[in-house]
């Protein structure tokens, strides 16, 4: 190991260190690291260093920023054969598209995620790629499908996968379950859930279970146990911005249940500035949706059409009909590779 990969390491590892305390210091650092590792140090490296700055470059919600630094590290898997580093990186690309509102686009990095032809993608990339499936059908309401796939993801799991991976798969789980009205389930899967994320110290996982938590309890009708993981939550969420939108949304919706319909709007619009800034186009028309329904109930109905109208607007653009198409594709693809494969897709 020559002095060049030994200071990429260090900065690596103060970078992760510092991801939720100090995020700004943590990318500074990644992009530091980004950069020395070009100068002579191994592949794997680069690819590592790579990465750490696409995840803190996605964390600030600076996805186009995120991409640039992940292609090149592509080009440098493919032309070292690195098969491993190949599939999380295009998983990766997967989420930057899915996250733009690009989901046919997603679809076809994850596609080569679960071809099984590329023999020596790891489990975690098929993990994730079942997630990012599920969280697409999601996103189309299609829940049971969702649910689905991230049951497939769990075929992948064994004791060596990564806690924070069985973190994220069991909160995809909890939404799902949520979702279905099966709240039983959900807060089955939310305790394991937590309890993971408590012992990685995972805080942006953790933000998502207050999250969840909150809507749980909601669902029960115990609204000073909601507010309570709100603002438990709301200590953990500033570190991440993903979370921070999701936090707004929640938020809004406890609100709402409350009769705090002007507070509701609030966060529902903040969650809504912060989801346009960053390009966020699958959290956009969900907001839509709930502030057409908050003003529809609060009898102004000028304001209630207009948010409808632009939720119609930004669903059909995501969900357009080359999307289902596609899902019907990729799904008979994955029955041909793996016929016990259970498959319930009915085009919508």
């Amino acid at each position: 190991m020559n002095s060049s990969e030994t200071q990429v390491l260090a900065l690596l590892e103060r970078s992760k260190q510092l991801t939720y305390s100090e995020p700004n210091t943590s990318l500074a650092l990644a992009t530091e690291a980004a950069q020395l590792a070009k100068m002579g140090c191994a592949p794997r490296l680069q690819i590592a260093a790579s990465h750490q700055q696409m995840s803190m470059l996605f964390a600030f919600g600076q996805i186009h920023e995120g991409c640039h630094a992940l292609l090149p590290a592509l080009v440098i898997a493919e032309a070292n054969d690195l098969e491993a580093e190949r599939g999380d990186l295009l998983h990766h690309l997967g989420v930057a598209h899915y996250t733009l509102g690009e989901y046919s686009t997603a679809i076809d990095y994850w596609s080569d995620c679960l071809d099984l032809g590329n023999a020596q993608f790891a489990n975690e990339t098929r993990i994730n790629a079942h997630i990012g499936l599920g969280q697409i059908y999601f996103a189309c309401s299609r829940f049971a499908d969702a649910l689905r796939h991230h049951r497939q993801a769990e075929y992948w799991i064994n004791a060596q996968t990564d806690h924070e991976l069985q973190a994220r798969l069991c909160i995809n789980l909890v939404a799902d379950l949520y979702a279905l009205a099966d709240f039983t389930a959900a807060q089955v899967v939310l305790n394991k859930a937590e309890a993971i994320t408590r012992t990685i110290q995972h805080l942006e996982y953790l933000g998502e279970v207050f999250s969840y938590k909150s809507l749980l309890a909601l669902a029960r009708g115990e609204y000073q146990e909601a507010n309570a993981y709100i603002q438990e939550g709301r200590h953990i969420v500033h570190f991440w911005a993903w979370g921070e939108i999701s936090w707004h949304i929640v938020h809004g919706r406890t609100q709402q249940a409350q009769g705090q319909q002007s507070a509701a709007v609030a966060s529902f619009m903040s969650a809504l500035d912060m989801s346009k800034r960053m390009g966020c186009g699958h959290k956009i028309f969900l907001i839509h949706q709930f502030l057409a329904g908050l003003f529809r109930e609060m009898g102004q109905a000028p304001e209630a059409e207009y948010h409808h109208r632009l939720y119609q607007e930004n669903f059909h653009r995501l969900l357009d009909p080359q999307l289902f198409a596609r899902l019907a594709q990729l799904e008979q693809q994955l029955l041909q590779s793996n016929p016990t494969t259970p498959s319930i897709f009915v085009p919508a």
